[in-house]
């Protein structure tokens, strides 16, 4: 089966970083951050509403929401977050259809990021196609 990329994170100039969404066999991955630019004075739980969101709106275009969420992979630049990542997750979350979750500390790839999740999830690959397309 084919795959699907939906949107495009930019990179170097006239470059392209990474896909958005990418489906394959009925399931999307996904990774979300912060909004952009990163706001160092935001804590981990605004940070972590911020990437739910984003996840809530990659997940609609590949035809998915959070009850279809498999497994989540949190990473948080200092363990002090993981309160506040909590937070916001938990009041996130499907409490129907919770994931599998795991959360480390990791060096983010910039030090006003305190929070990127990765998440997998079974999709639509018809309506993943269409938002392909439309993009």
């Amino acid at each position: 089966m084919a795959i699907v990329r939906i949107g495009l994170n930019p990179g170097s100039p006239g470059r392209t970083r990474s896909a958005q969404v990418v489906c394959r066999d009925g399931v999307a991955r996904i990774v979300a951050t912060a909004a952009k630019p990163y706001d160092p004075t935001a804590d981990a739980e605004t940070q972590t509403r911020q990437a739910l969101a984003l996840i809530d709106e990659r997940l609609a275009r590949a035809g998915s929401d959070k009850s279809r969420i498999v497994i989540a992979q949190v990473l948080v630049s200092d363990m002090r977050h993981f309160a506040g990542m909590n937070a916001a997750w938990d009041a996130w979350v499907d409490q129907a259809n919770p994931p599998c979750r795991y959360c480390c500390e990791a060096r983010l790839g910039n030090p006003d990021l305190k929070v990127e999740i990765i998440i997998e999830a079974e999709c639509d690959m018809d309506v993943a196609r269409r938002s392909a397309a439309a993009a």
